[in-house]
């Protein structure tokens, strides 16, 4: 997709949905919001996911039109990998924030609260993505291997292995391919009760970590970069504590740096990418809100159903694709804008009820259970 295509289409696909998510239908989200936390942290929340959903529509698009599933837009990958690199960031600064601070941790309950998280949305979304390729795309004769393959996909992003369950080889897109990420959170889960016996240095740690990821990890694994995400999330949640700015300075800093990021263009994955995307998300933890849009209401719900909107975006974009391959006609036209903007919209809406009926029973439940605890252990 060329800039005079995909710049309109973010523009009014992030107007279109903070319009629609304004109206008090919508209000139900905010049943169970935190006020304490409806900050920028859950308005980024939406804009980081709204990013990734845009760069796989510029790889749905390259499929259509080319075969292959990858992107054409440079604007648009950015926009997916920085979505990416941030949420990362956000999960290390929370999770951080939090076991450094306490005294002792309950390992089996925090394993707990993050699988009542991360499953039971991971379990609907691959009980209809494995819908949509049984029923779209042309099937294998049944045989052991298909069942084997299909309950690979139940793994709730420990290891991401989806093979292919029926002809169509390229079975990843019917979730858009995000689940990598998740088994990524969970590794970063896994080690934080090392992390944990060294929170006495928190700031000196999380330093060594920053930079042992930037300068000594890549000749040893071609992942250093997402390490570096993480490490980078835990050194803000340090520098936070100890350099405090005002809201008017923390949305100059932010303003700023994204015009900066904008005009350097600096090399995805190399280090000074990673002191950029530090800077940015340390200015929105210290109150930055982008001059209030990020702490709209409509914001702050669409990022409570982030999670949602990350995870089903394939089942919406997945029969597009499929649809418009068959016709052979996907060009960059009226018709095509109008496709994708109603392709994200239906995320959105879709997102909104997988979090109210799926996602929201199961916070709730755990929010139940740590009262029983608290209540009993007194």
């Amino acid at each position: 997709m060329d800039l005079y295509f995909s710049i309109p289409l973010v523009l009014i696909c992030l107007t279109l949905a903070i319009a629609i998510f304004s109206l008090p239908v919508f209000k139900f989200i905010d049943e169970d919001t935190d006020p304490a936390r409806s900050n920028s942290m859950d308005g980024i929340r939406y804009v980081l996911a709204s990013f990734v959903i845009f760069h796989h529509m510029d790889c749905a698009y390259t499929y259509i039109t080319k075969g292959n599933w990858a992107p054409t837009s440079d604007l648009l990958l950015y926009m997916g990998k920085y979505g990416v690199a941030l949420f990362f960031m956000i999960t290390a600064f929370l999770f951080w924030g939090k076991i450094r601070k306490a005294n002792e941790v309950n390992w089996v309950d925090l394993y707990k609260k993050r699988l009542y998280r991360i499953a039971p949305l991971s379990i609907f979304c691959t009980l209809a993505a494995l819908g949509l390729l049984f029923f779209l795309t042309e099937r294998n004769e049944f045989s052991i291997s298909v069942v084997t393959n299909a309950l690979s996909w139940f793994d709730v992003g420990l290891w991401n292995y989806k093979p292919p369950v029926t002809s169509f080889q390229y079975s990843f897109m019917a979730l858009a391919g995000v689940t990598w990420t998740l088994r990524w959170e969970w590794i970063f889960y896994f080690t934080l009760p090392l992390l944990f016996i060294f929170k006495k240095w928190s700031f000196e740690l999380t330093i060594s970590l920053f930079a042992f990821s930037l300068y000594f990890l890549p000749g040893f694994t071609n992942d250093a970069y997402l390490w570096s995400y993480f490490f980078g999330g835990m050194l803000c949640s340090e520098i936070k504590d100890r350099i405090i700015i005002t809201k008017k300075t923390a949305n100059a800093l932010l303003a700023l740096m994204i015009i900066i990021t904008m005009l350097a263009q600096p090399t995805l994955y190399g280090s000074p990418e990673k002191f950029f995307l530090c800077i940015i998300f340390f200015s929105v933890v210290s109150g930055a809100n982008l001059f209030g849009f990020l702490i709209t209401k409509a914001a702050i719900r669409l990022g409570a159903i982030s999670y949602s909107l990350y995870l089903t975006q394939g089942l919406i974009l997945f029969p597009v694709i499929l649809h418009f391959q068959a016709n052979n006609k996907f060009e960059l036209n009226v018709r095509t804008f109008v496709t994708l903007v109603l392709c994200y919209l239906a995320i959105c809406l879709i997102s909104s009820a997988t979090y109210h009926f799926i996602e929201r029973p199961f916070i709730k439940r755990m929010s139940f259970s740590s009262l029983i605890k608290k209540v009993y252990s007194r």
